[in-house]
């Protein structure tokens, strides 16, 4: 297969699902327009209503023969302020009351739903809330109430979102609620959970055993970094995470709006280099719910996450409630496709992670061996034979210039390689034969059958024999045409 004649994105689109994009119809088209990963938001919606989206998804995935992959996104814990007498504004200078007790709220005192907030909070921490619209600075504080000054003014009304960025509050993951979702996704099975407000490797380990103790211990959970205590753990939180999301729209609340991206530069190259899935949100296309392009802003955005090591970026309202789903993927896909001709060279040595494995030696000699394509101008692409999908992402990770194809007898690691940059899954039971060779020929011919390979192509084939039971990796270059004579 000639890399121009591709017509999928490297880098994977996630779309979240919404009342716009909940009919089969819908879904479908979705698909067909380049989404890989379907996001059901947690936050939204009753259970039935979920369920009922998630097993449309599964039906249309299947109908369409594809490798659809899930996210569900649990919601962790919200603080919001309580109900209003009504609107009022706030103005620069005012002072007002904050407490954790019911109060009806007015321009002296309201209720934030945070217990303890009072005795959690010193003089200097700040309150965002509205999405960081309207700012408090702590003033004076006793058992039962806090004294803000106004530092930004605004509108306030009932039940809007509060941010508060000291890492002093104390939250209990996970809540009640996602205990309940977490029980809910556990029977369902998705590739994926999203799950928000973590601050230490603890929080995810809490995720993880909840979904176990529901009977599920396949979910691979996507940790999603919102908070600064976050940032300050980030390295301990990838290593017991299976992803991470750069949720930009709560981080760039508790964080100054400039240092977003360089936050997002490092959670991009940390992910990276430990070889797990990183997803960019937030508000890539916005503008794209109402209207039909995307701003220059945007577009400049989405480049840069690829440029970045982004393994997906995702869509939130665009696609959830936006006019025009799949109008927006495939605006998406193109500034995919422009960024993905300009990725710049990339030294393997800087995304070897601190301790080798022979995976990731075969991922790094993957990469080495793909280069010299260009010398010899072979046609051709990677293919990675695994299991688990683990030595298809061990060579994503070092962002070869070719396509991987990623074949597996395991259905669950095909779904879930749609979430891997540059990796085209195939489900096939083909290659789970106890013998090497029939296994290479099989992924081959697999390849030329499914139109990526022709008989003039080369490939780079790695395959994990762990599929046959052993620890064992082996890797070859190919001529297709020759291997395909010799059975």
């Amino acid at each position: 297969m000639k890399e121009d004649d591709r017509t999928f994105t490297r880098t994977k689109i996630v779309c979240t699902i919404g009342p716009n994009s909940t009919s089969e119809e819908m879904m479908g088209s979705l698909i067909d327009a380049g989404m890989d990963v379907a996001r059901v938001n947690f936050s939204h919606g009753d259970t039935e209503s979920n369920r009922e989206i998630f097993n449309r998804l599964r039906k249309v995935a299947r109908d369409k023969g594809r490798q659809l992959a899930i996210l569900c996104d649990i919601q962790g814990p919200k603080i919001r302020t309580g109900k209003m007498k009504g609107p009022f504004r706030l103005y620069q200078g005012d002072v007002i009351k904050v407490t954790s007790r019911e109060v009806i709220g007015t321009a002296e005192m309201i209720t934030i739903d945070h217990p303890g907030i009072e005795r959690e909070l010193d003089i200097d921490d700040e309150i965002f809330i509205n999405d960081g619209i309207i700012r408090l600075k702590v003033t004076d504080r006793n058992d039962s109430e806090l004294t803000c000054s106004v530092r930004s003014g605004g509108i306030i009304s009932d039940r809007k979102g509060c941010n508060i960025p000291s890492s002093k509050i104390s939250v209990d993951l996970p809540t009640e609620k996602d205990r309940e979702d977490l029980e809910v996704i556990a029977g369902l099975d998705p590739e994926y959970i999203a799950a928000s407000f973590i601050g230490t490797p603890e929080d995810v380990c809490k995720i993880r055993s909840t979904l176990e103790g529901s009977g599920n211990d396949s979910i691979k959970i996507i940790s999603k970094i919102e908070r600064p205590t976050a940032l300050s753990n980030l390295s301990g939180i990838i290593d017991v995470s299976d992803g991470i999301m750069v949720a930009r729209g709560d981080l760039g609340v508790e964080i100054p709006a400039y240092e977003v991206p360089a936050a997002q530069k490092e959670m991009c190259r940390l992910s990276n280099r430990a070889g797990i899935p990183v997803v960019v949100a937030t508000q890539m296309l916005d503008s794209m719910i109402e209207h039909s392009r995307p701003t220059r802003a945007e577009a400049s955005d989405v480049f840069n996450a690829v440029l970045d090591g982004a393994d997906a970026v995702m869509l939130s309202n665009e696609t959830a409630v936006g006019k025009d789903p799949v109008l927006v993927v495939e605006t998406m896909k193109d500034i995919l496709k422009k960024a993905e001709e300009l990725f710049p060279f990339r030294d393997p040595d800087h995304y070897d992670s601190d301790e080798k494995c022979m995976i990731e030696t075969i991922g790094h000699a993957t990469y080495t061996l793909i280069g010299e394509f260009e010398d010899r101008d072979y046609s051709g692409l990677i293919v990675a034979v695994t299991d688990s999908g683990r030595s298809a992402r061990m060579i994503s990770k070092y962002r070869p210039n070719r396509t991987i194809l990623g074949i597996t007898p395991n259905e669950r690691s095909a779904r879930e390689m749609n979430m891997v940059w540059g990796v085209v899954p195939i489900f096939s039971k083909k290659v789970s034969t106890d013998d090497l060779e029939d296994r290479v020929i099989g992924a081959i011919r697999l390849g030329v059958s499914e139109g990526y390979l022709t008989g003039d192509d080369h490939v780079v084939v790695v395959s994990s024999s762990v599929i046959v039971g052993d620890s064992g990796m082996f890797a070859g270059v190919y001529e297709v045409s020759s291997l395909l004579q010799e059975k």
